[in-house]
């Protein structure tokens, strides 16, 4: 849970000073950030060397390039210098990560103080051999450097699709390149080679550490990685699997027949990950026809729900009361054949084009809750994939999990009601 923490004191901490800080001599973890020294501690999942967080390289040193850069090279780590990082060609985006990780710290971590960076510190090459204590004037523990603020260039504001589920529909959220870059990655491809797009669904993992990424590759999806757990309320931790990077082409000759759902519909607990709670999918590229995301069951503001719709709803619920979580178990795998009218309910409301169908569109982002504030799987929150009948559709998608931390009764509905703190409007 996020909540802002005001300062009461502020000491000036040297570098030397601030290394002692790394859970190690003292089970206290700071790291500074743009200035700022701040108490990580609550976070040791993320930050304890001891326990192999993610996150370790960052304690007790100043983590300003190393964030700016969205890197965890030890040449970035204890630096605070950025100017060259400012004037690149990727400023923007270096911008953007500074100012959202100072956001970050500033609603998750208590100040403790300053950072006081001494000409050699700035570059990193004596920072963490130091260990020599600097008394500070008293007036310079009250200094506060000032927070950088850059907006989001070009990124639309978040849109409100639905409240159940709840769906939101940022555009923009990628860039052309960014999406270009990612759709070589996807097929293992290198720049400037042909994409070659077979008949075959394509799915790719895109683990931010895969030593097969160049060092811009890792920082693209690095940077992807922490925007997406901004904005659904917890960043990337070891309980959930990396990004995924999908391609699904044209059908062909069939793209006219068929379900418009033909591989079915689903909640994204399916496939053995019971405790996902939200999803983002980024869609890569736009399709000539056909690629929707459809939620058959999603409720709008616009008209009030029929008794169709609340039979509808119980139907959902009958299914994942009974543990299905696709409707594939019951068409294809024959489990439950009693459940067949329930499962005959949300495909024909896919036909007929109900709820919400949400058109590919590139650079785009779509954020959805598969779990209600009380912790319980929505039934609002069954989708699928329309066929796509023209074109190919190229989507990377996110499954935020439920950290081992907050998988218990009492825990879980608190911490899905702080994930949509965010975007609630």
């Amino acid at each position: 849970i996020f909540c802002m923490h005001n300062c009461v004191s502020m000491r000036a901490f040297s570098a030397g000073e601030l290394v002692r800080y790394d859970g190690y001599a003292d089970p206290k973890i700071y790291i500074a950030l743009s200035g700022v020294v701040y108490d990580v501690s609550e976070r040791r999942d993320l930050y304890a060397p001891a326990g192999g967080g993610g996150y370790s390289a960052l304690a007790g040193r100043d983590a300003t390039r190393a964030l700016t850069k969205m890197s965890l090279d030890p040449h970035d780590v204890g630096r605070c210098d950025i100017d060259d990082l400012l004037e690149s060609a990727n400023r923007e985006l270096h911008e953007k990560a500074l100012n959202d990780w100072v956001d970050r710290f500033n609603k998750s971590y208590v100040k403790v103080g300053t950072f006081v960076a001494t000409p050699l510190d700035a570059d990193g090459k004596t920072a963490f051999l130091t260990l020599t204590d600097t008394e500070q004037p008293a007036e310079s523990r009250l200094t506060l450097v000032p927070q950088v603020q850059m907006p989001a260039k070009g990124m639309s504001d978040p849109e409100l699709l639905s409240r159940k589920p709840r769906i939101y529909r940022i555009r923009h959220f990628l860039s052309k390149a960014e999406c270009s870059a990612l759709r070589f990655m996807a097929l293992g491809t290198k720049p400037g080679e042909p994409l070659i797009i077979r008949d075959e669904k394509v799915r790719a993992g895109l683990r931010v550490q895969d030593p097969k990424w160049s060092a811009d590759q890792k920082q693209l999806l690095f940077s992807i990685e922490e925007r997406l757990g901004q904005l659904l309320g917890v960043g990337p931790h070891e309980d959930e699997v990396e990004l995924v990077g999908t391609l699904t082409p044209a059908l062909g000759e069939t793209a006219s027949a068929g379900p418009r759902c033909h591989l079915g519909v689903h909640v994204d607990t399916n496939g053995g990950r019971p405790w996902r709670y939200a999803t983002a999918i980024c869609y890569l590229s736009s399709v000539q026809a056909g690629g929707a995301t459809v939620f058959p069951l999603a409720a709008t503001s616009e008209h009030l729900p029929s008794e169709e719709d609340f039979e509808a709803i119980e139907h959902a619920q009958r299914l994942l009361d009974r543990g299905i979580d696709h409707t594939d178990r019951v068409t294809v795998l024959g489990e439950g054949p009693d459940l067949q009218a329930e499962v005959d309910t949300l495909h024909s409301r896919c036909e007929l084009g109900e709820g919400i169908s949400v058109a590919p569109e590139e650079g785009m982002v779509v954020l959805f809750w598969t779990r209600r504030d009380d912790g319980e799987i929505d039934p609002y929150s069954w989708h699928g994939g329309e066929r796509v009948s023209a074109g190919a559709k190229w989507t990377m998608q996110k499954f935020k999990e439920v950290p081992k931390s907050a998988r218990s009764p009492t825990k879980l509905p608190a911490f899905v009601r702080a994930s949509r703190r965010g975007l609630m409007t």
